[in-house]
């Protein structure tokens, strides 16, 4: 019998929500039919009704919006960010499934749905790695994209073989597309020459591309300066600040899962590494693993992308707050979030 009486609760919800829907026609969401939204999205009936305020005291002009409109909803984040003042648990289990929210909205926009099928439609100064057999994988740069051919800066990396001529060879090349998705296509080299000294090559252009691992989270570029420390191991890495300076290294991205750090010189992939940086009045750290290197060797510079141990919650809504331009709630709404 007590299992019925929720039960009943929900369905008699559920009726109303399809009877105001039917009847509401272009008028804004009732409260009814909010609630029932937010509870289908995992939200518990105090942190519906702790939405609706914000909504009110954001000035959405419909409460509802806040589902489907990642512009109402950051509002909505930055109201129950400033307006509470106890910074409770409860605060932070809520902005938690808040970024949730936002991170799918993100998501599900235009520019993260819709790939590219084509090499002719990469652009320029697109970052390419080329993976001949036999030898390993090096690193250019999409000089220039026509109907013909792509030109490729000449490939850097490892030491090519006595002899060795690119024209003829077959590779496979991987690139990242910003704010989408990793691709990688076969193809092979058309010839090698030098254009006004500077030496190239002509790949052929492929209409098969494959779309793999597809971004997990939002990054947000900074120029902000960082600290970095190398590890000897990343188990117990912890997120407590260290009290003396590191390498100093300029912060290029971060997202919820990563960074990415420009160091001066050549370093490895397979470092285990944590950076220290502020996000406003907050000391972040995050520790992880160095999976991919790009090597400017004009400027002896490069820049580590790094996998992320999956941070805590304090830090985790600390820099999605970041990431999508809630500086509001970025100071101490969770800092009880682990107890």
């Amino acid at each position: 019998m007590p299992i019925l009486v929720p039960l009943a609760i929900l369905v008699a919800v559920l009726a109303l929500v399809t009877g105001a829907l039917l009847l509401r026609g272009g008028k804004k969401t009732s409260f009814v039919e909010f609630l029932a939204k937010a509870l289908g999205e995992g939200f518990s009936l105090m942190e519906a009704n702790r939405l609706n305020e914000a909504a009110s005291v954001a000035q959405v002009a419909d409460r509802g919006a806040i589902f489907w409109s990642p512009r109402d909803l950051d509002r909505v984040i930055a109201a129950i960010g400033g307006v509470d003042v106890t910074r409770s648990r409860e605060i932070a289990g809520l902005l938690d499934k808040l970024y949730t929210l936002r991170k799918r909205l993100e998501f599900d926009q235009p520019r993260f749905q819709m790939g590219i099928r084509s090499s002719r439609q990469m652009a320029q100064g697109q970052r390419v790695r080329l993976l001949v057999v036999g030898l390993g994988v090096f690193n250019s740069t999409l000089v220039d994209n026509n109907q013909r051919f792509l030109v490729l800066s000449w490939p850097l990396g490892l030491r090519l073989p006595k002899g060795f001529v690119w024209k003829g060879k077959k590779i496979s090349i991987y690139f990242w597309r910003r704010e989408d998705a990793g691709y990688v296509f076969d193809s092979y080299v058309l010839d090698d020459l030098r254009i006004m000294v500077v030496p190239v090559i002509h790949v052929a252009h492929s209409e098969s591309l494959l779309r793999t691992q597809k971004r997990k989270s939002v990054r947000a570029r900074t120029t902000m300066p960082a600290y970095l420390y190398l590890l000897k191991r990343i188990e117990g890495a912890f997120e407590k600040p260290e009290l003396t300076a590191g390498l100093r290294s300029r912060l290029a991205d971060i997202s919820e899962d990563g960074f990415a750090l420009v160091i001066g010189g050549k370093a490895k992939e397979g470092l285990l590494v944590k950076a220290q940086f502020a996000l406003g009045r907050r000391q972040i750290v995050m520790s992880g693993t160095v999976k991919s290197i790009d090597f400017d060797r004009d400027k002896n510079q490069s820049i580590l992308h790094v996998q992320a141990v999956p941070p805590s919650a304090r830090t985790r809504n600390a820099i999605r707050s970041f990431v999508y331009g809630n500086r509001g709630t970025t100071d101490d709404a969770d800092a009880e979030a682990e107890g």
